[in-house]
């Protein structure tokens, strides 16, 4: 077996933590970039010493024009102190690396098929209303700086681009100027809608995992990421907003449907921008930042979307 650097540092950290050499240090997850995005940002490793089990995450490098490894780590510590997470159990920022703990057998990650689970969704909305709930992070984010700064690092790479990206960015130049007209107030978020980023566990307990984009941010940006990630049609996206809030309101239900729209455009440009500049080009970035742009552009340039802006509040 080829022992590369940075499996050498786990098992360092690993075998120092854990008190000897291991007898397994094994990476359980299957990384892929399409048709879902994930394990990209990290390798996960599962470190074993007697009947001592605990999971290491490494943060790979090329991913640093969208994601902050210290920033992410001090949420997951949050998340991990409240119950909403896995507990963190020691990090290392400067490698980017942290070792949480290992929730054992009868766990899982999460999929798409959870999305008709009742308990599955009631356990993801009352772990990211919990975090949101908890004392602010460090960091300050918005969609819209994000999708700019995405775009910019399209520009440096020479990523290839949709033909229409004036009229993609135009839309979020809109939203922002619609969004700029409201008070929000800015809370701890988790910000990240996949369904593979929950581990789900006996009787559907639930615990969310990775905060590579968690920050402070505005409450209905979860919302609209949870929205549209587990409802394809509105009708449904509409009950499972009033799972969430317990109430309806249609301008608040139109702002979270913003953003859910705009994490289609953030998503797509991370994922060209990583097709142009990441030495990992077996994982098909490209595809999937196609398939997310089709979704956003059915979204966004149809006069729905323009009815959304006009009633978001």
């Amino acid at each position: 077996m080829v022992v590369t650097n940075r499996q050498a540092v786990v098992r360092a950290r690993a075998e120092a933590r854990l008190g000897g050499s291991l007898d397994s240090l094994e990476s359980p997850l299957t990384v892929f970039a399409s048709p879902a995005w994930r394990g990209i940002e990290a390798d996960i490793w599962l470190a074993r010493r007697g009947d001592r089990s605990e999971i290491y995450k490494h943060y790979h490098t090329d991913i640093s024009h969208y994601v902050d490894p210290a920033a992410a780590i001090e949420a997951a510590k949050r998340a991990g102190d409240i119950g909403v997470g896995p507990r963190i159990l020691q990090s290392w920022d400067e490698d980017g690396l942290f070792a949480m703990e290992y929730l054992g057998i009868g766990w899982r990650a999460g999929g798409l098929h959870d999305s008709a689970n009742t308990a599955v969704r009631r356990g993801i909305v009352a772990g990211k209303k919990a975090l949101q709930a908890g004392p602010k992070l460090s960091r300050d984010a918005d969609i819209f700086s994000e999708i700019r700064a995405a775009y910019t690092a399209c520009i440096s790479y020479k990523a290839s681009l949709p033909k229409n990206m004036t009229a993609f960015l135009g839309f979020a130049e809109k939203a922002e100027q619609a969004m700029s007209q409201l008070t929000i107030e800015r809370v701890p978020c988790h910000r990240d809608g996949n369904t593979a980023n929950i581990m789900v566990g006996t009787e559907d307990a639930v615990r969310l995992v990775d905060y590579d984009l968690a920050a402070n941010a505005d409450p209905y940006e979860d919302i609209g990421c949870h929205l549209t990630e587990l409802f394809d049609c509105e009708p449904e996206a509409r009950d499972g907003f009033v799972e969430w809030t317990g109430f309806f309101e249609e301008g608040l239900f139109q702002r979270a449907m913003v953003y859910g729209v705009l994490d289609d455009l953030r998503w797509g440009l991370i994922a060209f921008a990583m097709a142009a500049s990441s030495p990992r080009t077996t994982l098909e970035f490209a595809k999937y930042a196609c398939w997310r742009m089709m979704r956003f552009e059915i979204a966004s340039q149809s006069s729905v979307a323009g009815d959304r802006l006009r009633r978001l509040a």
